[in-house]
């Protein structure tokens, strides 16, 4: 992953910029509050309450974004992580073991995959 530093003098500022951002218009991981009904196969409509989309993100940033987001909501809140990497998709089961929460469902769509958590005690 290229990272690009750049420093300013004055208060000691420092910019890290990754290599999509500099290429493309829009941002990536952007946790979004959002209360929807989503049908997950196996477990039914469920209520979704925060939405992390990290398309066009690379591991780690889709972890930590989502460690993040599960810290910030309350027990059996779900949340909805929107990614386009294949690799950060298949941590997801396992980071979910770490985390004390439960991993529901990764649902594939054209051009991006969702992944379902659900945060337990």
């Amino acid at each position: 992953m290229c990272l690009f530093f750049r420093v300013v003098r004055r208060g000691v500022r420092v910019q890290v910029t990754s290599w999509f951002d500099l290429f493309h218009d829009r941002p990536t991981g952007i946790a979004s509050l959002v209360i929807k009904d989503v049908d997950i196969p196996g477990f039914g409509v469920v209520q979704v309450v925060r939405s992390v989309d990290c398309l066009g993100a690379m591991c780690p940033r889709p972890q930590l974004l989502t460690m993040k987001v599960l810290g910030e909501i309350g027990l059996e809140g779900v949340i909805e992580v929107v990614l386009d990497n294949p690799t950060a998709v298949e941590g997801f089961p396992a980071l979910a073991q770490t985390l004390d929460c439960r991993h529901l469902a990764t649902v594939r769509e054209s051009g991006c995959w969702r992944v379902y958590l659900r945060k337990d005690l």
